[in-house]
This record gives C-alpha cells, sequence and structure tokens, in this order.
C-alpha cells in the first residue's frame, strides 16, 4: 500500500504540472483554461495521497468515512474547475493577457477555491503531526533519518505552497509555485526510499522469512524489555507483549537447565504442546554496541525423537544378539527361550508349547520323518519370538488392538525372521516365524504369499497357531466351544488355511488326538 500510494502521488503530481506546462504554451483564453483543467485532474487529489501516503508510514488508522468525505470533496472541486465557464465559484475569471513572455489568467479566488485551500492546509498539518508524532517515538537512529526526510519533504511542499499563497510579484499569474515544491518533495521522498529504504523492503523481507522459521524468536532492549517476538514465539507463548519487562518464566527455566537439555534425551518441563525446546541467549549487537538480548526457543522434538529410537534400536538389537547367541547353545536353550517369549505375554499362557505339539501331530499325518517332526517341534517353539521387539503395551493390552497397534504387533514375523535367519542347523526355522500368518488366499501378512507359495512348515504353524488361538481363553475374551472351532476351521478352509491341513486337523479333533488345552505330551 505504501508503494501505491506514494506511485499515486507522483502520477497525480505529474499530471499536475504537464498542465501547468501546457497552459505555459497556450494562446488563446479556451486553450489555457483547458490546460487548468487538465492540471486539476492531478491538483485536486494530490495532498489526499501525500496524506494516505503518510498514514501507511506512520502506521495510523484512518476512518474510512474521512477517507470517503475527501474523495467526494476532491472530485467536487474537480467538477466545479471543468465548468469553470459556467460559474464563480472556483475562479472569478476576468480577462486573458498575452503581453509577457508567458500567458497569464486574470482571476480572483471563488468562495469554493478559498474552501479548497484550507482543506489542503488541513490535510497538511494532520501530515505533519503525524510525522512528528512517529518520529518523536521511533529510537533506531536510521528510522530517524529516514523520518527526518520525508517531513523536510512536506516542508518544502508546504513552503511553496505558502509562497504561492501569498504571492511573489512578477511570479504570480503565470504559473503555480506549488508544483515546484511537488516536485523537490518527490525527490526527497525517493531519496529517503534509496537511502533509508523507506519502503521497509528489506525489513519486511526479513520479518517474512524470520515468522517462518521454525524456532521462536523474541528480542529484549539491555532494559529487558520485548521489543521484537516472531509468529512461531508468539504461538509458543500467548502472553507475549511488545513493552513487557520480562520473558516467560518458562524461557528462563530453560535457560538454567540448558546443559541438562543437552546432555539428556528428554525431559517433561522442556516439553511445551507435545513438542521439546530448547532455549538459548544471545548478545544482540551492532557496530559493536550491545542494543539487548535475543532468545531463541529451537523445536529439538524430531532430534530428540530420533535420539530415542535409535537409542531403543541398539538396545533390541542388543536384546536380539543375545537370544541368537543363546538359541545357539541347543534344544535346551530353545525350551527356555519359548518360556521367556510366552512369559512376556502372560495372556497366551504357554502359547508355544501348544502349537509346537499341534504342529507335530499333524506333520505326523503327512508323513513326515522323525527329524523333520523335530525340526517343525523346534520351529513351532520359536515362531512367536519375534514379539520380543513388540511393547509390552501392546503385548500385554486386555484390549482389541488399535489399527496402528496391530500394524506393531504384526512386525513380530518379520523381526522372529531376523533373529532366526542364520540360523541353519534348524532348516527353514526363520520361515515358520516369518509366514505362519499368510493365507492360503494371499490375504495375509507380512508378503501376502498364495497357496503352495506358502512354505508348508509355515502352514502347518499357522493352521496349529489359529486353532490354539480360538481354543484358548484371553484375558479379552473366553476360549470358543469345539463344535464352533470345528465349524470356523470348515469355513475357512481354502480361503485362510491349507484345505489339506484343515481335513488333517478336523480328523484329529475328531479322533480326539487334538483337543483344546492339551498337554505338550511331544516334548
Amino acid at each position: 500500500m505504501l508503494y501505491s500510494y506514494l506511485i499515486l502521488n507522483c502520477l497525480v503530481g505529474f499530471l499536475n504540472t504537464l498542465g501547468y506546462l501546457a497552459a505555459l504554451y497556450a494562446e488563446t483564453l479556451e486553450s489555457y483554461i483547458t490546460a487548468i483543467q487538465l492540471s486539476y485532474g492531478g491538483r485536486v487529489w494530490y495532498t489526499f495521497t501525500l496524506l494516505l501516503f503518510t498514514a501507511e508510514l506512520c502506521k495510523k488508522k484512518f476512518p474510512t468515512i474521512i477517507k470517503s468525505i475527501l474523495i467526494l470533496f476532491s472530485t467536487a472541486t474537480f467538477v466545479l474547475v471543468i465548468t469553470v465557464r459556467k460559474h464563480n465559484l472556483y475562479y472569478l475569471i476576468s480577462g486573458f493577457s498575452m503581453d509577457g513572455y508567458f500567458p497569464r489568467l486574470i482571476w480572483e479566488r471563488g468562495p469554493w477555491y478559498n474552501i479548497f485551500m484550507l482543506v489542503q492546509i488541513v490535510l497538511m498539518t494532520i501530515i505533519f503531526f503525524w510525522l512528528f508524532d512517529e518520529f518523536r517515538k521511533v529510537k533506531n537512529p536510521t528510522e530517524k533519518k529516514k523520518f527526518l526526510m520525508v517531513i523536510f519533504s512536506m516542508i518544502m511542499q508546504s513552503l511553496f505552497f505558502v509562497l504561492e499563497m501569498v504571492g511573489i510579484k512578477g511570479v504570480k499569474g503565470y504559473y503555480d509555485l506549488t508544483m515546484i515544491g511537488c516536485m523537490i518533495g518527490t525527490i526527497f521522498i525517493y531519496i529517503a526510499i534509496l537511502r533509508f529504504d523507506l519502503m521497509e523492503t528489506r525489513q519486511l523481507a526479513e520479518k517474512f522469512m524470520i515468522d517462518r522459521l521454525s524456532e521462536g524468536i523474541i528480542a529484549t532492549d539491555n532494559d529487558g524489555v520485548i521489543q521484537y517476538f516472531n509468529q512461531p514465539a508468539k504461538n509458543l507463548f500467548p502472553e507475549l507483549k511488545i513493552g513487557d519487562k520480562q520473558i516467560p518464566d518458562k524461557i528462563k527455566k530453560m535457560l538454567e537447565d540448558g546443559k541438562k537439555m543437552k546432555n539428556e534425551l528428554f525431559d517433561e518441563h522442556f516439553s511445551i504442546e507435545k513438542r521439546i525446546y530448547l532455549a538459548e541467549e544471545n548478545d544482540l549487537i551492532r557496530d559493536d554496541k550491545s542494543f539487548g538480548k535475543i532468545y531463541t526457543l529451537i523445536d529439538e522434538t524430531e532430534h530428540i525423537r530420533y535420539m530415542k529410537e535409535k537409542e531403543n534400536l541398539r538396545v533390541k538389537q542388543l536384546e536380539i544378539n543375545n537370544y541368537k547367541k543363546q538359541i545357539r547353545m541347543g534344544n535346551e536353550t530353545i525350551f527356555s527361550i519359548a518360556n521367556a517369549v510366552e512369559a512376556r505375554d502372560k495372556m497366551t499362557g504357554r502359547h508355544s508349547l501348544r502349537v509346537s505339539e499341534y504342529a507335530v501331530l499333524i506333520a505326523e499325518e503327512l508323513g513326515f520323518s522323525t527329524d523333520e517332526m523335530e525340526q517343525l517341534r523346534k520351529t513351532g517353539l520359536l515362531h512367536d519370538i519375534g514379539k520380543i521387539g513388540v511393547p509390552d503395551s501392546i503385548l500385554t493390552k486386555p484390549s482389541s488392538l488399535t489399527e496402528e497397534e496391530y500394524e506393531i504387533m504384526k512386525t513380530h514375523t518379520t523381526i522372529g525372521s531376523e533373529i532366526l535367519k542364520d540360523f541353519t542347523f534348524i532348516p527353514h526355522v526363520d520361515e515358520g516365524a516369518k509366514f505362519h500368518h499368510e493365507r492360503y488366499d494371499g490375504k495375509g501378512y507380512p508378503s501376502g504369499l498364495k497357496g503352495e507359495d506358502i512354505p508348508l512348515n509355515a502352514r502347518i504353524i499357522g493352521i496349529a497357531d489359529a486353532f490354539d488361538a480360538m481354543t484358548a481363553n484371553r484375558t479379552y475374551r473366553k476360549a470358543m466351544n469345539i463344535e464352533d472351532v470345528k465349524k470356523e476351521i470348515k469355513k475357512c478352509s481354502g480361503t485362510q488355511f491349507d484345505p489339506k491341513l484343515a481335513e488333517i486337523l478336523l480328523k484329529l479333533i475328531e479322533s480326539g488326538k487334538i483337543h483344546p488345552a492339551s498337554k505338550a505330551s511331544a516334548l
């Protein structure tokens, strides 16, 4: 808006000057009056646009009603000048002379002319009041020089306006002296723009960038009075106000505990709206002089989270490495590991032991050898080992999991596979861990394998796992009765389960070889 008002002022000033220059070359009364009318197309708006420019520069509120009245007044003045030959309200024209170097209109002031000039004087008085008031408030030396330059521009324009009103012998009647003042004033305003950044382009650009930083910025003078803060700081501390003599106590607390913040991963009293901040204090220096302090509120949330996750991964990797080492120690260790996994999930109660027994019984029907059944037994014991990587809050939750929690729970298959992939002394043990939740119709996880693409051991463990899940009591539900279990197995044959394995499992249930909560006698 500042640019717009200044450009508009220059345009109306140019139009005013152009009209008066044209008047100097007029040869008839009609051409002279036409030139004057052209000049007034700009002149009636000149002081008004200066007022708008000054209001924007000084950040003054300009009531819309006053602005509308001035627009109507200026328009009325221009209409009276356009129709000057039909009345004597603006000019009392008594003649036209060509007896000098330039043509001259012989006229006297009409009543509206005097009103127009009085309004110009009032507007210029308001302009000077605003400028001096703002000059008094600013403290920065550069800002003071900027306002002095603008004030000097207005003084020059006012001086030539007064000279025109008083009249200078030999000049009055030939040329409007206010135009010289307008040109000189415009030059000084442009000097203020170029030398002192009157339009505040640099400051606006800096503020634009500072308000878009993630860090909060607060600046105080040497007396501790807040002079500036950016939008992120205001978002964090809505109580911030320019002129307050104290920064929020929470920032002081952050500064006092700054070293602690750098040395620890997390501390609750640094948290603001679930984000974690570190406060820094620095001196505000210019030309080797201290102007105050600048406080920076740095958002450390992502860094802290990364460090915590890194630490958790390190601990988890140590735990996994420890399990790998124990598994290599032999069958007794495998049995202990299975018990340890079961101990973490008290809701399932010896789930892996039962799954391994059911899997061996199914394998026996398929004609597995003794060694193959032993390997499958070990795989069944370890199929849920990946649960060591699932948080206790999810693993032992007494109610249904949320979608996000379920996604985390599903990772136990890939974690288990990662733990077991190097243990070639138990063939395909990692496949049992990874693929026991795949479905025959390809809608399982983690890989969406379908049909016989799912390793046979994993299909056997998968159906044994599902059978135990249906027939065992859980804290959040009771076990299904055996008749409902058989219906579910038949229903899911060909979708969730391998049809051949579903048939074998139903046969084992009917024969009584497999029944809910059976003892793991095969172990």
